[in-house]
């Protein structure tokens, strides 16, 4: 569905112009933390001995001897330094609105210019916006909406990424050079050079998109209103890449690539629109209508491989040339109602319903049916209420309903698909795509609530309280079957999941009658999230870290659970699960959710004569983390080519050392680093709590008889930062954190993730 909401002018309104820009920089607010080379050497050598190594022949020992030089005399390479930098972000808007008592317009354009804190991403964006509307007739009324931008990206990967920007930087040893000794790019293993990436990656994206929207009005009669609109989503997105023979993804001799996509949403609703008051206590509004929709998705892939020299990237100078391309349609019909009766504005009645037919689900199943009634109470204008003195406001909620979701699965996801291209000497060939399930229809949610909305104090003190109770039926999931069959998985109306959850938000106006306003709102939130039927287990994520499970949390942390690390041994214990007395995969279980006990936020506000100060704090309890960082680079000396983070040094070194992570050693019979372990254990797994300070505020507007003066109508400055200080235990760079966004049933996985920056902001608004 197209929904278009924006400025848009006023009747009988001069025009009015408004200039509005601001510049800012960011930074990182913290560093990844690795050893330095010296201590580096120390960890090998210690690894070494711990092996059964000779003494006399210890990886870093003098090079007189044979050796790579004593640990004291290892260099560091601070690699990460040239990837995160202090970016620069700009934005300009300018905008026109205003109207006569048949018209009225605006119209506003931008450009925005944004460098990531991390080398070489940045990104740039050109908007229009242009929304009219006029009055044919006192009957027919006729409208536009249109908003156009343009953009252009650098894309750089970095999110588990094992080739990315930052894991380039981040992985190789601390000791090692970053150019040869000829003043080439220096590569380790099979870890591309940060600054050859940084200096050569050639990724660009150009991003068109068109969302307007056409509509016209007929009022048939005084109460009772006709409208149809038209709407289009026009997205497209034009991306070419070229891999020189500097980086790695380029050798022996270049490779490149260019998509095309291109996804365009029609919708076609009506919709009637009836509403009339009987008598002084009576008000009845109506609304029915319908929704016709279709999207078609559309990519065409090109690559060339093997070109003449790093001067000639474009496809056509390659030696080897290939292409794909694919088209998929989707459609959706809807019809929906609604009724709303109000009496006295005291007793409220809102009644639903909508059916929607989906193409994506199996011919039998497309249609789904979803009521809703909401009741609402005025209490506080019952004379009982009223007679305490108490209350300003007090009102009763509450909703049942059911609603649909077709989110995440593909335009044929019910249908049975073979792909050609599975040739076989010159004659061209299919083979099965996907297994068909006629059976797929829409994934259910059940939901039910109550509310209580209350003001007391003369309005000082506002509160909102929510309770909510959600149940979600037919899971739209990936269910593995039998690779015996010649597939993986299925898509299949799959479990049931249930989600419960209060909400509490407060509001105070401290000084309602001075000068000075000043008002606090806090909310705080606790949602407990539970796998209601799942007739067998579902793993999912990298390494399959994540385990659906019925009775459990839907974001479940599978892992071996460490016990402790034997303060004798410098061994890792595990819990044997079933006590079979070897640590197996059976000795998996769920040890941590990503999902967060309570939730929420507190926002102050203070005006004052023109000036403006304010800020907001976020704040999350209880959501672990699966430190991924840690997982590679606290790896006990398993891997030879990377480096290790400042947290290996707290390792075990002696009998009677107390900690949780383990001595250095390769052997995989300790299970510290290897064997049936590898590493998956709770050990990485850390408390996601944080407190931040999301965006700090000052503004003056300056006062509109000193503004006249200058022939402005209205003239603001201010100062804002973001992100200015996080209280966390957690151990990397953000706890708001999931470099896996686009797996499923994934939450809070960190690996090599760009954090959120630290901003600071300085911005103009002037009106005309």
């Amino acid at each position: 569905m197209v929904l278009i909401r924006t400025k848009r002018g006023k009747a009988g309104e001069k025009t009015r112009i408004t200039l509005d820009t601001y510049q800012a920089v960011s930074n990182a607010p913290k560093q990844y933390k690795l050893v330095t080379g010296p201590e580096l050497a120390t960890l090998e050598n210690e690894r070494f001995l711990n092996d059964g190594g000779n003494p006399s022949l210890l990886p870093y020992r003098p090079v007189a001897d044979g050796g790579r030089g004593l640990p004291e005399e290892q260099q560091t390479y601070d690699r990460l330094s040239d990837v995160f930098r202090t970016a620069r972000t700009q934005s300009y808007e300018v905008s026109a609105a205003g109207g006569s008592d048949k018209t009225q317009f605006y119209i506003g354009a931008g450009y925005f210019d944004q460098e990531s804190i991390a080398r070489p991403s940045k990104f740039n964006r050109f908007s229009l916006r242009v929304n009219l509307d006029n009055s044919v007739t006192d009957k027919v009324r006729i409208g536009t909406s249109t908003a156009l931008t343009r953009t252009q990206r650098n894309v750089s990967s970095n999110d588990n990424n094992p080739v990315g920007v930052i894991n380039s930087a981040l992985f190789p040893r601390t000791n090692l050079p970053e150019y040869n000794p000829d003043g080439s790019y220096a590569k380790y293993g099979s870890f591309d050079n940060h600054q050859a990436l940084i200096d050569n990656l050639d990724n660009d994206a150009v991003g068109t998109r068109v969302i307007s929207n056409v509509y016209g009005e007929y009022r048939i009669q005084p109460n009772l209103t006709l409208r149809s609109s038209w709407s289009i989503d026009f997205n497209d997105m034009y991306e070419n890449n070229f891999n020189n023979t500097l980086i790695l993804a380029g050798q022996p001799r270049g490779t490149a690539s260019s998509f095309l996509s291109r996804d365009i949403t029609l919708l076609n609703e009506q919709t009637l629109n009836y509403s009339v008051n009987i008598g002084e206590n009576h008000f009845i509004q109506a609304l029915v209508g319908n929704t016709l929709q279709r999207n078609t998705f559309q990519r065409t892939t090109l690559a060339g491989q093997q070109f003449p020299g790093n001067d000639l990237p474009t496809i056509a100078s390659s030696a080897t040339q290939t292409g794909s391309s694919a088209r998929s349609q989707a459609g959706l019909v809807s019809f929906f109602g609604k009724a709303t009766y109000s009496f006295k504005e005291r007793y409220t009645a809102d009644v639903s319903v909508r059916a929607d037919a989906s193409s994506r689900f199996g011919a039998d199943n497309r249609w789904g049916y979803f009521p809703a009634v909401g009741l609402g109470w005025r209490l506080g204008e019952e004379h009982f209420i009223k007679d305490l003195n108490v209350f300003e406001e007090l009102k009763l909620r509450a909703s049942v309903g059911r609603t649909g979701n077709q989110a995440g699965i593909s335009d044929f996801a019910s249908l049975g698909l073979v792909q050609g291209g599975a040739n076989y000497l010159d004659l061209p060939g299919t083979t099965p795509l996907q297994l068909a399930n006629p059976n797929l229809s829409w994934e259910s949610t059940e939901q039910w609530n109550v509310g209580l909305d209350a003001a007391v104090l003369q309005n000082r003190v506002i509160l909102e309280l929510n309770y909510y109770d959600k149940y979600t039926s037919g899971l739209l999931l990936n269910v593995p079957v039998p690779r015996k069959i010649g597939f993986s998985s299925v898509v299949e109306n799959y479990g049931a999941v249930s989600n419960k959850g209060v909400e509490l938000q407060v509001t105070t106006n401290w000084l309602p009658k001075s000068a000075v306003q000043w008002s606090t709102t806090f909310n705080i939130a606790r949602n407990v999230n539970k796998v209601e039927k799942l007739a067998a287990p579902i793993t999912a994520g990298s390494r399959d870290i994540f385990r659906l499970e019925e009775g459990q949390s839907l974001y479940s942390f599978w892992l071996y659970k460490q016990t402790r690390v034997n303060p004798e041994s410098g061994d890792a214990e595990y819990e044997d699960v079933n006590s079979d007395g070897a640590i197996t995969v059976a000795d998996r279980q769920l040890v941590g959710t990503a999902w967060p006990d309570f939730f929420g936020g507190l926002t102050n506000s203070v005006n004052y004569k023109g000036f403006d100060l304010g800020f907001t704090l976020n704040f999350e309890r209880g959501a672990k983390i699966m430190n991924m960082n840690r997982f590679f680079l606290v790896h006990g000396g398993t891997q030879s080519n990377i480096g290790y983070l400042a947290n290996q040094l707290d390792r075990w070194q002696q009998p009677g050392d107390q900690t949780d992570i383990p001595r250095l050693t390769t052997n995989a019979a300790s299970n510290n680093y290897g064997g049936v372990v590898q590493n998956l254990s709770d050990r990485y797994l850390e408390d996601g709590s944080f407190l931040r300070l999301r965006t700090l505020s000052l503004g003056y507007s300056v006062p509109k008889e000193v503004v006249a003066k200058t022939r402005l109508n209205s003239l603001r400055l201010y100062v804002q930062a973001a992100n200015l200080f996080t209280i966390t235990p957690y151990s990397g760079l953000d706890p708001e954190v999931n470099s896996q966004g686009g797996v499923a049933n994934t939450k809070n996985f960190d690996w090599a993730t760009v954090p959120q920056p630290r901003t600071f902001q300085v911005g103009l608004t002037v009106g005309l």
